[in-house]
């Protein structure tokens, strides 16, 4: 076994390593983003339009019939 053969195994763990603690990360911040949206989906009802302030910005939040849903940035009032 040589010296590259060490640093490339090195390499590869630690870039397995990196995979899977983001995997992790990325896979709880998916159920945090759905269990959002679905409460998010509870508390808004059918067929709303209307402006939200959050953290100094301020949102336009549009929901259809179907339960879809649309938070988009605007500028300001």
């Amino acid at each position: 076994m040589n010296h590259l053969d060490i640093e490339k195994r090195v390499g590869l763990s630690l870039a397995v390593g990196r995979y899977l603690r983001s995997s992790e990360r990325f896979n709880e911040a998916s159920r945090e983003f759905t269990g959002a949206c679905r409460s998010l989906r509870k508390q808004l009802g059918s067929e709303q339009r209307f402006v939200v302030q959050v953290d100094w910005k301020h949102y336009l939040v549009t929901s259809d019939r179907d339960g879809n849903f649309d938070v988009e940035p605007i500028a300001s009032l």
